[in-house]
């Protein structure tokens, strides 16, 4: 079928609850009513003699037919000058606060970004960044409605929150340039120093603390700290080490010029997975999805990298 034939609206709306793989949220994203949503879905469905959405049990999935779907409708939205401006002429008039729960870094890195975008496509939202404790204290944040949005890596999350993976992180063992272990660093070494542990990362801090305790080892906590923005000068400044992951180690600044050294550490540490977390009960919210899809794509722009 010529895409190009069909009403650039109709395909916005199922570019949309394709991109969500959910009526609701794609109605929302392009600002369109739910009953005019499942009737705009419903021609589509007729147009393309397919269901387009299925059950799958958790949640709904694409059919094949949808899926073949994707990247020819993206180009017949970009052919007729509609794509990403969907979302955005549906949130452009919203007047609401946005909560969002992240660490402090990688926050710092993400909100002038996050902030100048939501400034173009949605002027009236604003942005409330809560201070981080824990992943277990964002969880019951998130699920006590104190919070919309949260960036972190739950150990398992509720039912009821929708977790979607954003970032893979790779931890490394950071101390500064010159440290007697940053040499050829073995296990033997990176023990014999004092440690800096970042209290709020207690998902890494749990798992290392078992891995080390089923070896009959422990490592010494020299100074332990709330927050990654105050383990750049203590780390450059001493011979502790750090155990962190990799998008959470603090850049070069102009009070701290260097950057830090950042090593494999000397036993195997898994990564965890980010995720972008929010409560099912915003599935219906245009403004909290739309900051969740900036939200990812400012992560993956400006951190993803590093």
């Amino acid at each position: 079928m010529n895409l190009a034939s069909i009403d650039p609206k109709l395909l916005s709306l199922l570019n949309a609850v394709l991109d969500e793989a959910h009526l609701a949220r794609g109605a929302a994203r392009i600002g369109l009513p739910l009953p005019a949503a499942a009737s705009a879905l419903e021609r589509c469905r007729q147009l393309f003699q397919d269901p387009l959405l299925e059950d799958g049990g958790d949640a709904m999935q694409l059919t094949t037919a949808a899926q073949a779907l994707r990247e020819p409708l993206r180009q017949a939205l970009a052919a007729a000058g509609h794509g990403v401006q969907e979302q955005e002429a549906g949130v452009a008039g919203v007047t609401q606060r946005v909560r969002l729960l992240m660490a402090d870094y990688p926050a710092q890195v993400i909100a002038p970004a996050l902030y100048a975008e939501l400034a173009q496509s949605a002027p009236r939202l604003d942005l409330e960044f809560q201070a981080w404790h824990s992943d277990a204290a964002a969880a019951d944040s998130l699920e006590r409605a104190q919070v919309d949005l949260v960036i972190g890596s739950p150990a398992k999350p509720q039912a009821a929150v929708r977790s979607r993976e954003v970032l893979q992180e790779r931890c490394v063992a950071v101390m500064r340039h010159g440290h007697p272990a940053a040499q050829q660093l073995t296990l033997q070494k990176w023990l014999a120093h004092p440690h800096l542990l970042v209290t709020s990362h207690d998902t890494l801090n749990r798992m290392l603390e078992e891995q080390l305790a089923a070896q009959g080892l422990a490592r010494r906590i020299g100074v332990a700290v709330p927050n990654f923005l105050m383990a750049a000068p203590l780390l450059q400044n001493s011979d502790l080490i750090a155990l962190m992951p990799m998008h959470c180690v603090p850049a070069a600044s102009a009070a701290h010029p260097t950057p830090l050294a950042c090593l494999r550490p000397p036993l195997p540490v898994a990564g965890l997975p980010l995720h972008l977390l929010r409560h099912k009960r915003s599935d219906d919210d245009l403004a909290i999805m739309h900051v969740a899809q900036t939200l990812e794509r400012v992560l993956r722009q400006h951190v993803a990298g590093r």
